[in-house]
């Protein structure tokens, strides 16, 4: 596929997400202008890109729906359900057949063949709006508008003229759209100019396919034939119907609207992801190789040049600030907003909850916040999955919800924010609530834990068992859920984001999950420890402490071994066993432990020796290697040699 039909895949699923979050909340709201004409601008500017190309009807079908919204725009044609509907179904097909045009390069026949049925929806008749606005009141009048006024000689009869402002957007050629031939449509035009939106560039900068005019003219036409001409484009045009001659002339405004705003408007350049990623691979580089300066300093000093150690060690230390900043510029390169995952439930909930007979309204907050382009992605499977699961399972039906004096239509909130380096995101339902008992029953009777452990947890480690691998309650399979892929699936998606996930439910109230998330990749604080003569790392996140145990302290206990630390026995696991190592033996002095947590429980394993820190970028397997338990992913020391970075929870289950 060529680069040109990539950037319109890229480009085109953005579009549908805009104009789908704006369509869902004209929904909500029938009079949110701003809604209405970004959902114009969204279909206005994704018509042009097709136009570009041969997509069958394609173009037919976005152009009678962009007919549509600019009727609503302009007030003949109310914003109702009658509208919304059929444009929801347009968008959703444009959308399928983005993913399709992005592998075969062309319309699928399949969604081709979709395109008559969409234009004889988008062919209905529609309840007529309010009448077109009259002429503005001086007060009303904006600046520019008045100076305009002043620039021509308006009659004492009825006549009313439109104060026009249009100002192109900058790559308005694009799209199409020729600023003078536009202007050039326009009847009874009684005054002209133009003008640039900012300083004019220099011939260096000069780029003659971005638009930078400012046209300003008064027209005498009627207001529906100037709008007509501006049909295509209202979001570009300001129309201000004049108010009829004043007795006495305001002092001219003409400065003040001749003089556009010099501030620069943000940009935002578009660049593969590969290349971030590879950014983030050379500062990992980078870092690799500013470990291996501290040995040579220790090194030098080791042979009686304590000067050289000490230039060595200052630069070790101005070069390891430099790469701290390298990396935290570039990882923040790779940060987009949650919104681009968040909005995409609006139209699960809107699709799915009258399917399930249930009345539901979702409430996105903290859509802005950043994070890692991978987790934003990555993030939606579980999202999608505890959505539903509030769909299906915590959400009551509305005639249950009346009469638990309930509101009848449920409440998701899916709500995020940043704590330090950390995102947080919240599933809260006012649905049913999880009752610990039953889930306490239900892992019983699924062999999941004893009846005796069971009578020894509290409510909160209960509910903690609905993560269990095959845990459910599901009484019959649905197309949402009881599929026999549980919370577990969940609660190991967040984990191997590097997250967590908690839980926390009232019976009769609702239930909330939440995501702790970190913002972005980073470097990762390494334990390195010995086991069976090899080095290995440890995440020092996973340690909860370390310390050295007699050996005469451990204690056999069934098949395994096990200690006694503060009055609590923890069982005791051989590092090099659990790597299943060669020459894998029981040391006969003190023993070097690490505590780790698993689950609730507190688990030792037993090392050879540990080492040092080390912070380095993790790198995942790939290849053969890919997926295998137990091992997070590899790294380079300062010596170059490469380090296994092990998964102690995965290798101890």
């Amino acid at each position: 596929m060529d680069e040109l039909m990539v950037q319109f895949a890229i480009e085109a699923r953005e579009l549908v997400q805009q104009s789908s979050k704006d369509l869902l909340s004209l929904e909500d709201n029938p009079g949110d202008r701003e809604s209405l004409e970004s959902a114009f601008r969204a279909i206005h500017t994704l018509k042009g890109s097709v136009a570009l190309f041969d997509f069958g009807l394609m173009q037919d079908v976005l152009h009678r729906a962009e007919d549509l919204l600019s009727q609503a725009r302009s007030g003949r044609i109310d914003v109702s359900a009658a509208l919304i509907d059929p444009l929801m179904e347009v968008i959703e097909w444009v959308e399928v057949s983005i993913d399709g045009i992005s592998r075969t390069g062309h319309l699928l026949e399949a969604q081709d063949k979709q395109a008559a049925r969409l234009l004889g929806l988008l062919d209905i008749e529609l309840t007529e709006g309010t009448a077109e606005p009259a002429a503005a009141s001086a007060a009303q009048v904006p600046e520019w508008a008045l100076a305009l006024q002043q620039a021509v000689v308006q009659s004492e009869t009825d006549e009313t003229l439109i104060a026009i402002r249009y100002e192109p957007h900058s790559e308005c050629f694009f799209n199409g759209d020729d600023p003078l031939a536009t202007i050039s449509k326009l009847a009874d035009v009684r005054h002209l100019t133009l003008s640039l939106n900012g300083p004019a560039p220099s011939p260096e900068d000069y780029d003659p396919f971005r638009c930078m005019l400012v046209i300003e003219a008064v027209s005498g036409a009627p207001l529906a034939d100037v709008q007509a001409a501006f049909r295509l484009i209202p979001d570009q045009v300001k129309l201000i119907p004049l108010p009829k001659p004043l007795t006495e002339r305001m002092a001219p405004a003409w400065q003040a609207a001749a003089a556009p705003s010099s501030a620069r408007q943000r940009t935002t350049l578009r660049v593969d992801s590969a290349r971030i990623d590879k950014l983030i691979e050379i500062a990992g580089e980078l870092v690799t190789a500013k470990n291996g300066l501290a040995p040579l300093a220790f090194e030098a000093r080791s042979l009686g040049n304590a000067a050289l150690s000490r230039r060595i060690l200052s630069s070790h230390h101005e070069i390891e600030q430099l790469v701290a900043s390298l990396y935290t510029a570039v990882t923040r390169a790779r940060l987009i907003p949650l919104e681009q995952t968040f909005r995409r439930f609006s139209r699960l909930v809107r699709e799915t909850a009258p399917k399930l007979g249930k009345a539901v309204d979702l409430i996105i907050e903290g859509e802005t916040v950043e994070a890692d382009r991978e987790i934003v992605e990555d993030v939606f499977e579980p999202l999608l999955h505890l959505i539903r699961n509030s769909l299906d399972h915590g959400i009551e039906p509305e005639a249950d919800r009346i009469r638990l004096s309930k509101p009848p239509r449920g409440r998701i909130q899916l709500r995020a924010r940043q704590s330090g380096d950390h995102v947080e995101i919240e599933i809260k339902d006012d649905g049913r609530g999880i009752d610990p008992d039953r889930v306490g029953t239900t892992a019983v009777d699924r062999g999941l834990i004893s009846t005796s452990r069971a009578s020894g947890l509290s409510h909160k480690e209960m509910l903690q068992l609905v993560f269990a691998p095959g845990f459910s309650t599901a009484a019959t399979v649905s197309d949402l859920s009881g599929r026999g892929v549980g919370l577990d699936v969940v609660n190991r998606s967040i984990q191997r984001l590097g997250g967590t996930i908690e839980l926390q439910s009232t019976p009769g109230s609702g239930t909330t999950f939440t995501l702790r998330l970190p913002v972005s990749v980073s470097m990762a604080q390494l334990m390195v420890v010995e086991a069976g003569g090899e080095r290995y790392g440890i995440p020092i996140s996973d340690v909860v402490e370390t310390h050295k145990l007699p050996a005469g302290a451990v204690q056999p206990v069934r098949a395994g071994k096990a200690y006694i630390l503060r009055d609590r026995t923890i069982p005791l696991l051989y590092l090099a066993e659990l790597l299943q190592l060669p020459e894998a033996r029981l040391p006969a002095e003190d023993i070097k432990v690490l505590i780790v947590r698993v689950g609730e429980e507190l688990i030792g394993v037993a090392v050879d020796a540990i080492a040092e820190r080390a912070e380095t970028l993790t790198r995942p397997l790939d290849g053969l290697l890919q997926g295998v338990s137990g091992i997070l992913g590899t790294t380079l020391l300062g010596d170059g040699k490469v380090l296994l970075v092990l998964n102690l929870e995965e290798l101890v289950q």
